[in-house]
């Protein structure tokens, strides 16, 4: 958090053609904030449906979508 991520993709969507700039914190952004395996199935189902509506869109030819993952290095 907090290292320049958002700001990096607002930079690369002004750099590049027909760009669209998705921020997956976006679908998580309620009150009250509550992970439940309801609300993480949910929050998953419409970053889908958000990123397929816009790869289907011809008027856009590059799509930046921005999302922290949790990865576990063992």
């Amino acid at each position: 958090m907090g290292i320049g991520k958002t700001m990096t993709c607002q930079i690369l969507k002004n750099k590049l053609l027909n760009c669209v700039f998705l921020d997956g914190d976006w679908c998580w952004d309620m009150h009250p904030f509550q992970v439940t395996p309801e609300t993480k199935k949910m929050v998953m189902e419409n970053i889908c449906f958000l990123l397929n509506q816009f790869i289907r869109c011809s008027a856009y030819e590059n799509i930046i979508f921005c999302w922290v993952m949790q990865m576990r290095i063992v």
